[in-house]
Order: C-alpha cells, then sequence, then structure tokens
C-alpha cells in the first residue's frame, strides 16, 4: 500500500523540482514581453505617431499646424492693435477736450499718428472744413457734406480694424473638417492594412487609429482659438463702430453749432 503512494509522491516531487526548474526560464520571457510592449507604448506616443505618420496625414498635420501659427500670429497682432488705439485714443480726446485751439489739435491728432482712429477722424473733420469753398453752393449745405465725409472715415476705420479676421473665420470654420480629412484617410488605411495582413488585431488597427485620431485633435486645436479670438475681435469692433459713429456725430454737431452762430453774426 505504501509502495503504491510512494512513486506518486515521488513524481509530484519531480514534477514540482521540474517546475522549479523551469521557473527560471519565465523571467527572461516575461522581460522580452515587457521591453516589447514598452517599445509598442513609445511608438504609439503621439509625437512618434506624429513624425510616422503617413504622407496625406503629415500632409494635413502640416497644413493645419502653420494655420495654427498664423491664427495665433494674427490674434496677438490684433490684440496689441486694438489696445493700443484705446490708449492713444483715449489720451488724444483727454488731450483735445482740454484744448481750444484748433492748432494745438492738429498737432495732438498728428502725434497720434495712424494707431487712434479718432484723431484720424478728427483730421478728416478739419481737412473737409478747410477745403470748403467760400461761398458753398452745395444744396445739401456743409453739415450734410461733412457727415457723408465722416460716415466714410468711419467705415475705413472699421474695415482697417476688421482685417484678417476672415482668416480667422475661415480657420475656424474649415480646419475641423480638414482634420476630419486627415481621421478618415487614417482610418481607411487600418482597413486596408487589415486586409493586407489579414489580421484585425489590436497591433495592426491601433497605430492608424491613433494617427487618425491626432489629424482630428490638430484640428480642433487649430479651429478652437480661432473661433474664439474671431468672436471677441467682432464683439469689440462692434463696440469701436458705435464709439465712432458717435464721435462723428459729435463733431458734425459741433460743426453745425459754429455755423449757426457764424450765421446769426453776419
Amino acid at each position: 500500500m505504501w509502495q503504491g503512494v510512494v512513486p506518486v509522491a515521488t513524481g509530484g516531487a519531480a514534477a514540482a523540482q521540474a517546475g522549479l526548474a523551469a521557473s527560471p526560464a519565465v523571467g527572461p520571457g516575461a522581460d522580452a514581453a515587457g521591453a516589447k510592449a514598452a517599445a509598442a507604448a513609445q511608438a504609439l506616443s503621439p509625437w512618434e505617431l506624429i513624425l510616422n505618420a503617413g504622407p496625406v496625414v503629415s500632409f494635413v498635420l502640416y497644413l493645419l499646424l502653420a494655420a495654427s501659427v498664423l491664427c495665433w500670429a494674427i490674434i496677438v497682432a490684433k490684440a496689441i492693435a486694438l489696445v493700443t488705439a484705446r490708449l492713444r485714443s483715449r489720451g488724444f480726446l483727454k488731450a483735445i477736450a482740454e484744448s481750444t485751439d484748433e492748432e494745438r489739435g492738429t498737432e495732438l491728432a498728428m502725434r497720434a499718428g495712424t494707431a487712434s482712429p479718432h484723431a484720424r477722424i478728427w483730421l478728416a473733420a478739419r481737412r473737409e472744413t478747410e477745403l470748403r469753398p467760400p461761398e458753398d453752393k452745395d444744396q445739401d449745405g456743409p453739415t450734410k457734406r461733412l457727415e457723408r465725409t465722416l460716415a466714410k472715415a468711419v467705415d475705413v476705420e472699421v474695415t482697417r480694424m476688421e482685417g484678417w479676421l476672415g482668416l480667422l473665420a475661415t480657420v475656424g470654420s474649415a480646419a475641423p473638417f480638414v482634420g476630419l480629412f486627415g481621421t478618415v484617410w487614417g482610418i481607411m488605411t487600418s482597413f486596408m492594412d487589415i486586409g493586407a495582413q489579414e489580421s484585425a488585431t489590436l497591433a495592426v488597427v491601433a497605430p492608424g487609429i491613433a494617427e487618425a485620431l491626432i489629424a482630428t485633435a490638430v484640428g480642433l486645436i487649430a479651429a478652437i482659438p480661432s473661433v474664439i479670438a474671431y468672436n471677441a475681435f467682432v464683439r469689440r469692433i462692434r463696440v469701436w463702430n458705435e464709439d465712432l459713429a458717435a464721435y462723428a456725430a459729435e463733431l458734425v454737431n459741433q460743426e453745425d453749432a459754429r455755423a449757426t452762430v457764424g450765421s446769426r453774426e453776419s
């Protein structure tokens, strides 16, 4: 009876010894698998995917990157221009309110330069009054002509402020679709790889899908700041338009008051 048990125990001990003898071989295999997983994870990093992207997806990514850089340059330049215009206009209006000499006003307007829309409108009004003939036979009168001149000057200033905003709107609306094109192309490439390798494993599908999704992400990165900046600039320029129109109306009223006083004195 004991003789029947002993071989079993002996076989179990032999199997245990064989398992212990084979167990050291599991370590290097696990290390190799871990190294392979780490290499695969590194290959699937966003930077590696961008560098190793296909020609079409790379073209989409570089196009979106160039559009994003250009939009940020426009955003920074436009913000600086609007802030500078606000500061120069405030200084000019404060100085012109404290001055009673028109020649001094011309000097202040010229000093403000092209950075102040209010100064340019004041110069347009002064130029209109200086070029007026001694006997104005216009049936609309000098006030109406000044009003038309200043309305045109306001439109010119607003148009100048709106420069390059169309590009922000274009990038904001088109960049997501350009990124979506890169996404569709990357997914299509992934399915072609599946058909060529006759395998639908994650290692075959993941790089193409991740590359495609990066194209969509870059498109959104280019579009979102452009849309936000465009809306902010449009609101700010609308305020400028109302402010300049009110200032032009004030100049017309001042000229009308001077013309009325002059007619009474004559």
